[in-house]
């Protein structure tokens, strides 16, 4: 049976009169990255600020590995990698004293913290950091920074992730990095919300995708779960494939551009079949691939979808 990690029911959460979330209600399974998308002033910062605890729900309820966060439980605090749009560094410490007091707060000693930032950050600033005398965090660059906040998150190798666009200010390696970092956590058994309006990032990290969209989070499948999935197989015509395609496909298989392209059900039966006849009849086949639908265009449907709902 499917653990859940984190759990949220008829979640609202309302300031004035204005409701940013309202009766929202989702799931992220244990070890899951759950990549989470919206429209600027959607309500995202604010879904993750009361999965934190920072904010009060007004009703529902939030369960995160099993705690309640508005109970502030400090076992609850360390359990958790957060990374929000400030990097939570002091300017008038250096990165090191910086850690040294995460370290602390999370119950690590500065031993075991020297020992990760070596292995996973010894080629960024950080680890150049450490290992000189270090200058003042205000000092850094934004990307710099943004990396300390990530390292901070990271520290300990946390059970449960909420990062808050985490890759805004990164350069061509920082974004690597984390990606390589998101990943190990991922092995580690972790359990992720990203938010991130970098749909390059979402699309690469992420099991599942949910949109807040009119004060609820509503799934937006990538493709891979699509019942019906487009398809291209490269090869030359000949009417004889051109009959068994039909008889495997139906009749809307199109033949352009040396290759087939259909749409179909129940891949998982119909491609081997397929593949087995055509071969058997001594069709070329070079290439089959499923052609996977973007996620902007996902995420396009769905508001187009909403509006038509709307109107």
């Amino acid at each position: 049976m499917e653990k859940i990690a984190v759990n949220v029911e008829g979640l609202t959460k309302r300031f004035g009169r204005k409701a940013v979330v309202e009766h929202c209600t989702f799931s992220i399974a244990q070890g899951a990255i759950f990549g989470l998308v919206g429209k600027n002033g959607a309500g995202k910062t604010t879904l993750i600020r009361l999965l934190l605890g920072l904010l009060k729900p007004d009703t529902g309820v939030i369960s995160v590995s099993g705690f309640n966060p508005w109970l502030h439980e400090q076992s609850y605090y360390r359990s958790l990698g957060v990374a929000l749009e400030n990097d939570g560094f002091s300017g008038n410490l250096t990165i090191q004293e910086n850690l040294k007091l995460y370290a602390a707060a999370k119950g690590l000693t500065w031993t075991a913290t020297q020992d990760y930032i070596r292995h996973y950050w010894a080629e960024t600033v950080i680890g150049a950091e450490i290992a000189g005398k270090g200058k003042k965090a205000k000092y850094l660059s934004r990307g710099q920074r943004v990396q300390c906040g990530l390292c901070r998150a990271f520290l300990g190798w946390p059970s449960v992730y909420f990062l808050d666009e985490p890759t805004v200010a990164l350069d061509v390696q920082g974004y690597e990095h984390f990606c390589a970092m998101t990943r190990e956590a991922r092995n580690r058994g972790a359990t992720m919300l990203i938010s991130s309006h970098q749909l390059s990032t979402i699309e690469e990290l992420c099991d599942e995708v949910g949109i807040l969209d009119n004060r609820r989070l509503h799934d937006v499948h990538k493709g891979a779960e699509e019942p019906v999935q487009q398809w291209t197989l490269v090869a030359d015509y000949s009417s004889e494939h051109d009959n068994i395609i039909e008889h495997c496909i139906g009749p809307n298989a199109e033949y352009a551009d040396g290759a087939w392209r259909f749409s179909i059900e129940n891949s998982d039966t119909i491609i081997p079949q397929l593949i087995t006849k055509l071969a058997a009849a001594g069709c070329c086949i070079r290439e089959v691939r499923r052609e996977k639908q973007e996620l902007k265009d996902a995420i396009k449907a769905h508001y187009e979808s909403s509006d038509s709902r709307s109107t």
